[in-house]
């Protein structure tokens, strides 16, 4: 609620801002004459993975930071870092749904983009990032009270993920070995998966498996919560 309501524009930058990113790469795309993108229209295909990596991201960022911001929640005994951890995770969840949904009726309404044939699959691509996101958030908030130098490192770190996972980079264009490495990120998977939602005839990268990315959104969910159990003093008192 804070971070909604906090200031004046809180909730008003929240929906700038990733207008602002789709509308500053789709200006890009547009100057060198890139109109389609494995076969779905630029703009959607640019809106579609900047959407769901920001979903991702700033989940992430309010999953790390969230023990240290409600550090006074925790003179509630009922209160734990992982009770915080969760329901920022949810407010930025339904926040960043709310948001794309807006972004896509906007686009469809001025004929930039088009609704998705399977809205399922659409919010199980957004669902899987998200679930990412609280894992690694959770990884990230104990590896940062343990060395705190390495939150330079992590905020460092988002600009080449967003390139690898192939927000701004077609990872069907790239070719064996290395996009198989690529795809050892699982929101690689989930950024193709929800263009794959929008447009059936999307030329997605080989070796698209959400079984995959579902295995690594656990593992990361479970080793947070295991780091969550391990360090839960330090994480109250520190």
């Amino acid at each position: 609620m804070v971070r909604l309501f906090g200031s004046r524009f809180a909730w008003v930058w929240l929906l700038i801002e990733p207008i602002a990113h789709v509308l500053w790469l789709v200006i890009i795309f547009t100057f060198i004459r890139i109109r389609h993108i494995g076969g779905v229209e630029t703009a959607l295909w640019l809106a579609v993975g900047m959407l769901v990596f920001m979903t991702f991201k700033r989940t992430l960022n309010q999953v790390q930071n969230g023990v240290d911001a409600n550090r006074s929640l925790f003179a509630y005994r009922q209160v734990r870092p992982p009770d915080v951890a969760l329901v920022r995770a949810a407010v930025e969840g339904v926040s960043m749904l709310i948001i794309s949904g807006l972004v896509f009726a906007i686009g469809a309404f001025m004929g930039w983009m088009a609704w998705p044939e399977s809205a399922w699959k659409v919010l199980e691509a957004f669902v899987l990032a998200w679930l990412c996101a609280i894992g690694l958030g959770m990884i990230f908030a104990v590896l940062v009270m343990l060395v705190p130098e390495l939150q330079r490192i992590i905020g460092f770190i988002m600009m080449p993920l967003m390139m690898i996972s192939g927000v701004m980079l077609p990872l069907s264009a790239i070719q064996p070995p290395y996009v198989d490495w690529l795809l050892y990120n699982p929101l690689a998977h989930a950024i193709e998966a929800a263009r794959l939602g929008f447009a059936p005839y999307y030329h997605a990268v080989g070796g698209l498996d959400l079984a995959y990315a579902y295995q690594c959104a656990v593992v990361l969910i479970f080793t947070g919560l295991l780091l969550f159990r391990r360090f839960n003093q330090r994480l109250v008192t520190r």
